[in-house]
């Protein structure tokens, strides 16, 4: 009898899951190796075949899907990603080269131009870059205090510092070199791949551009450190003055102080400008003490070699109105007979004579000299952009008289009133001598000083400067060391008092018959008795006028006033009173 076919829920013909083979051990096998077998054959994806749905899914024709496939995909898609590299350095670098652009390189190229750090940190190289970051802000910072921290007299004496000047040279180099390379090594890292030669040329273009922005400053800045460095070394080499130890001890220093007349127009030299700046180093006042070219008879110690050849002075009886025998000659005399000056201070035994009969006459020893010649005194005026000065009521003549004495017509004019002057016009000023007399020249002389320490500040000369360092390497001597300078330093930014005394017919004199001070036959020994008044008395605030020469004016008040003369001629004045 047929028997019919069987309900849905019998066992299907065909399992849809394969049994899995026996382990070689039969049925007694481990069962965890037919379960791992199993599992490999099921697909994950698929839900487990059960009691309630005996019949699993399948394809379109009935077939079931393949297995094996199924689990390929499955270990695809639940495939851990692969392990973060160990290295520290490797895994600062979390952006696939395929994200780098080239707008985002040159824009990180130009942040590290502005800060050196700030490119990294734009790249996600947080360690790199706050490292590099950090160290510019520090400097920056230590540099900033020290600015602010340090008043005008300590920046000077670090300005005048050989060995910090090295170390400030050497500094801006390594960090103009430094910053330029974390500039190239930003531009490379943020550089894409593949880039054309159009982008290639404008990048490097942009980069070298970058680097030129921060390689400039800081080159000019070692380059000025350097030329101050070299200043110091060549002008103020020092020797043959006052050991430095005892210059800065001692309560007062002179400074015997020369403007010479070489030039290209005249045979020799001599000395028209003869200045001693007595410096107190306590309080910063100097006074001037300002010696006329035409002064006669000029002494020399009895004991030396000019003292013995000349005993009454400087003078040649024979030819008693000669030129070759003022003070402004000694120079020129020491040059030509150089077996008449001493040894020292100097190499030059025209200055060595000089700073011997000017010690002599003043009483005072001379510490330090500084020679200024006229053309180097020029090319200073103009590097530091010229000087701006009242001239006085009445044009003053440029030339006019040759250096032999002929009278010539002047080759331009100084107008009256305030006026700009260049460098020649400045030497204009304080050399003219037509239509004016060696002691009104002194005045402008003085006015001219007064002017160049009033409106030139260090600024000044810091933008100006290698300008001012090449005109007085070839125009200006000194034998000035350079450890005084600190000292010096801290004077100038205390501020200094100027004041004058000019030993001319201006000054009293009551040995004088016309109580005038005679440079045909000056009297030294009050020469000393002003000097020393002038220096250690008190400074006295400056008259509303000059003071005029007085007369006598009977026996009778003769001794007051010589007393009044004497004491007027003691109190030096105002220097600004020359202008």
């Amino acid at each position: 009898m047929h028997r019919p076919p069987r309900p849905r829920d019998a066992e299907p013909a065909t399992s849809p899951v394969p049994r899995p083979a026996e382990p070689r051990g039969g049925r007694n096998g481990s069962r965890e190796a037919a379960r791992a077998a199993v599992t490999r054959a099921i697909p994950t994806a698929a839900p487990p075949v059960g009691l309630d749905d005996p019949e699993p899914p399948t394809t379109r024709n009935g077939a079931l899907p393949a297995p094996r496939a199924s689990v390929t995909r499955t270990r695809r898609r639940t495939e851990p990603p692969p392990a973060a590299p160990a290295d520290d350095a490797a895994a600062d670098v979390p952006e696939e080269r395929g994200h780098r652009t080239f707008g985002k390189a040159l824009g990180a190229a130009a942040a590290s131009t502005v800060a050196p750090g700030a490119g990294h940190l734009m790249l996600h190289r947080t360690r790199t870059g706050a490292v590099i970051l950090g160290t510019f802000v520090l400097v920056i910072a230590v540099l900033v205090i020290l600015v602010l921290t340090s008043d005008t007299t300590q920046l000077l004496k670090t300005a005048l510092s050989s060995n910090v000047l090295v170390m400030a040279t050497v500094g801006c180099l390594v960090a103009a070199v430094a910053w330029v390379a974390v500039i190239v090594r930003t531009y490379l890292l943020a550089r894409p791949s593949g880039l054309g030669a159009v982008r290639q040329g404008i990048g490097v273009a942009t980069v070298v551009a970058l680097c030129l922005v921060v390689a400039a400053p800081l080159g000019f800045g070692a380059n000025l450190a350097n030329s101050q460095r070299s200043l110091l070394n060549d002008l103020f080499a020092g020797g043959g003055g006052t050991a430095a130890a005892d210059a800065i001890a001692k309560p007062k220093l002179n400074v015997l102080l020369i403007g010479s007349d070489a030039g290209p127009d005249r045979k020799g030299a001599r000395t028209d400008t003869m200045m001693v700046a007595n410096i107190d180093t306590k309080t910063g006042r100097t006074v001037l003490f300002s010696l006329p070219r035409n002064i006669q008879r000029a002494q020399f110690p009895p004991d030396s070699e000019m003292g013995e050849e000349f005993p009454d002075g400087f003078h040649d009886t024979s030819d008693p109105l000669s030129g070759d025998y003022l003070l402004n000659a000694v120079y020129a005399w020491g040059i030509t007979h150089p077996d008449d000056a001493p040894p020292g201070p100097t190499a030059d035994p025209g200055l060595n004579l000089l700073h011997e009969t000017v010690a002599y006459m003043l009483g005072v020893q001379l510490d330090y000299y500084i020679e200024v010649n006229m053309a180097g005194f020029e090319s200073i005026i103009d590097a530091l952009g010229g000087l701006r000065i009242d001239v006085g009521p009445e044009r003053i003549p440029i030339g006019g008289i040759t250096p032999s004495g002929r009278h010539v017509r002047p080759d331009g004019y100084i107008e009256p009133g305030v006026q700009q002057l260049s460098g020649e016009q400045a030497l204009a000023f304080a050399r003219s001598r037509t239509n004016s007399t060696d002691y009104a020249r002194m005045g402008r002389q003085r006015c001219l000083l007064q002017t160049i320490l009033t409106q030139k500040s260090p600024t000044d000369m810091l933008a100006n400067f290698q300008s001012v360092a090449a005109a007085t390497t070839n125009s200006v001597s000194t034998n000035i060391p350079q450890a005084v300078l600190p000292a010096l330093a801290a004077l100038a930014g205390n501020g200094i008092s100027l004041e004058s005394v000019s030993f001319d017919p201006s000054l009293p004199d009551p040995s004088e018959d016309d109580g005038h001070f005679s440079t045909a036959d000056p009297n030294f020994s009050y020469m000393r008795v002003v000097v020393q008044d002038a220096v250690n008395k008190p400074p006295a605030p400056p008259p509303p006028t000059s003071a005029a020469p007085t007369t006598r004016a009977g026996a009778d008040d003769e001794d007051d006033e010589d007393s009044a003369t004497e004491e007027d001629s003691a109190a030096p004045t105002s220097l600004a009173e020359s202008c």
